[in-house]
């Protein structure tokens, strides 16, 4: 293994990456004494002791693969930086890139969102993270088109209580959270080696409990339709019903609003 050329790349990519773009919240500059993360913060995120991540930079152990992945997510590094990482610890990038989620809107997925004109609806990756949506979804709900890195995740909106014009009872809001966690526990069987992913379940396990208890319970599931409220423009709210179609090729999420027989 070049470990050297390995523990370098470790040691700049970790200089190189900003607290804030890690998801840590930053210190005064005054109490920092080294630029990016500190290596305590790498290892924490990265689930490995800080005396192992020391070894790996100097060249003095060796990082397993899984160790490699994880080291990727928490860094939060592009698919190619992961793959260039893991070559240089020694292993092959994944075969036609297998393990990441796929994030590319197939041609089929754009036809069925072109011809939903008539209600809100959108395509989202496995998770959650909404690739586009029509006219009356950009209208109505949130994430946006005009949102960007994590504001368009519909799971991390949720467990972070993100603003919105979107109400949901609390029996709805606690299935659907079951519903993400859910989606969420299945993509990552599904995209081990995805750093995007990784970095996302771990950000919302350190929300703390809420998410945790949904996450470490395989048993727990959906239970009951998703209705929520949006603003109807005139001072009051219209009533929608969600559902969530899975679109195959591409592991898409087709997510669309429909009002019910009899509106609440």
């Amino acid at each position: 293994m070049p470990e050297d050329d390995f523990g370098s790349a470790l040691r700049e990519l970790r200089a190189r990456v900003s607290p804030e773009s890690a998801g840590i919240p930053a210190s005064p500059p005054r109490h920092r004494r080294v630029p990016g993360l500190r290596r305590a913060e790498l290892a924490g995120r990265a689930g490995v002791s800080e005396e192992h991540l020391k070894r790996m930079e100097q060249g003095r152990r060796r990082p397993s693969p899984s160790v490699v992945d994880a080291l990727a997510g928490a860094l939060r590094l592009s698919a190619g930086q992961h793959e260039h990482l893991r070559t240089l610890a020694g292993y092959a990038p994944p075969p036609a890139r297998a393990g990441l989620v796929p994030r590319e809107i197939t041609p089929a997925a754009r036809r069925m969102l072109d011809r939903l004109t008539e209600v809100p609806a959108c395509v989202c990756d496995a998770t959650w993270s909404v690739l586009a949506g029509n006219e009356r979804w950009n209208a109505y709900a949130c994430p946006s088109r005009s949102a960007h890195g994590r504001d368009r995740n519909m799971a991390w909106r949720v467990f972070t209580e993100a603003e919105t014009d979107v109400f949901r009872t609390p029996g709805h809001l606690a299935a659907v959270r079951a519903s993400m966690v859910a989606g969420l526990r299945a993509a990552a069987h599904r995209y081990p080696a995805d750093p995007e992913l990784r970095s996302l379940i771990a950000d919302l396990r350190a929300l703390g409990d809420g998410f945790v208890r949904l996450w470490e319970d395989p048993a727990a599931h959906p239970d009951g339709l998703d209705r929520l409220r949006v603003p109807d423009g005139r001072g009051g709210r219209t009533s929608f019903d969600k559902d969530v179609l899975t679109l195959t090729p591409g592991d898409l999420r087709l997510v669309v609003f429909t009002q019910p027989a009899t509106a609440a």
